[in-house]
């Protein structure tokens, strides 16, 4: 066997072995990722609802402060109007 051969033959391996170790790793961190998916998502769909509830109660604070300052201004009675009435004739 020549040199040539030997250096081809021996940087091929060294190609070979390099190229499985490295795509052994991308698979690794990949099923990583794959495993972290739903963690992440839970996260996010928690936040999400989370904000959206402080949302929510931040909107109902300012809605009962609103129909109390709109109860001092004009109270509410039980009374339902119903248009004006027609005269008989």
């Amino acid at each position: 066997m020549s040199t040539a051969s030997k250096v081809t033959f021996g940087m091929s391996c060294v190609f070979a072995g390099a190229t499985f170790v490295y795509i052994n790793y991308i698979h690794k961190l990949e099923r990583e990722a794959l495993r972290q998916g739903p963690i992440k998502d839970r996260a996010r769909m928690e936040d999400k609802f989370n904000r959206k509830q402080l949302a929510n109660k931040a909107e109902h604070i300012e809605q009962s402060e609103l129909r109390e300052k709109l109860i001092k201004i004009q109270p509410l009675s039980s009374e339902i109007i119903r248009g004006e009435e027609e005269k008989s004739s």
